[in-house]
């Protein structure tokens, strides 16, 4: 079975897929293999050495004692969007330090979602009252007010909506990965790389015409 065949069985085989499978199938699709096999023994180790019994304490660990941060000076470097590099490396994008995150919590059964902003991810606790966390920036524990705050801070708009710290399902996450890769492509001009995203992405549920339409507009320097 192709990695792209593999890539469509789990987003379409599950009702939620695991996404560290996904992360991987991007980074092998990236031409880094076995990373999957890699991110599985990563995790391991990860949740063996991460201190904390609730989200803020997970991601303290993970900040102050593993030295993981957000990279302000290579920002949209596709390193940082390789799960296993993140890992490697203790940097990444906002999403990827989210998954990070996410995962751990997951393996040491404390809740954790993945909110999607427009423009900045965060991480929360889900709770009736949820406490929000911005990994990419520090271990500050935020209200619903506080996460509002960021999002003008960053984008300079008043348009927030509650809706905005909705959790990203796992596909969503994956598209939002392969879309931040997709836009490094295509600012540097990689068209080799833009054609296994938008590979990738082809694969995804209801994908519509829209879609077809920018598939067939990319590709086409490349027939």
């Amino acid at each position: 079975m192709s990695l792209e065949d593999e890539f469509r069985a789990l987003l379409h085989d599950s009702d939620s897929p695991s996404l560290v499978a996904g992360c991987g199938m991007i980074c092998e699709a990236a031409g880094h293999s076995r990373a999957r096999e890699i991110l599985e023994d990563q995790f391991d180790s990860l949740s063996m050495t991460v201190g904390g019994t609730d989200l803020i304490g997970v991601v303290r660990s993970l900040r102050d004692e593993l030295g993981f941060d957000g990279d302000r000076q290579n920002y949209d470097d596709p390193i940082n969007s390789m799960l296993h590099l993140v890992i490697e490396r203790r940097r990444g994008l906002p999403i990827l330090l989210a998954v990070v995150v996410h995962e751990v919590c997951r393996r040491k059964s404390i809740p954790a979602s993945i909110i999607g902003m427009p423009g900045h991810v965060l991480v929360s606790d889900g709770a009736t009252q949820p406490t929000y966390v911005d990994p990419f920036h520090s271990a500050h524990p935020m209200s619903a007010g506080g996460a509002r705050g960021l999002y003008e801070t960053m984008t300079g708009l008043s348009n927030f909506s509650e809706s905005f710290l909705d959790p990203l399902p796992t596909r969503a996450v994956l598209w939002r990965i392969l879309n931040n890769l997709l836009s490094r492509y295509r600012r540097t001009g990689e068209l080799a790389n833009v054609r296994w995203v938008m590979r990738l992405r082809s694969v995804f549920p209801d994908v519509g015409p829209e879609f077809d339409r920018e598939f067939a507009r990319l590709m086409g320097p490349m027939n």
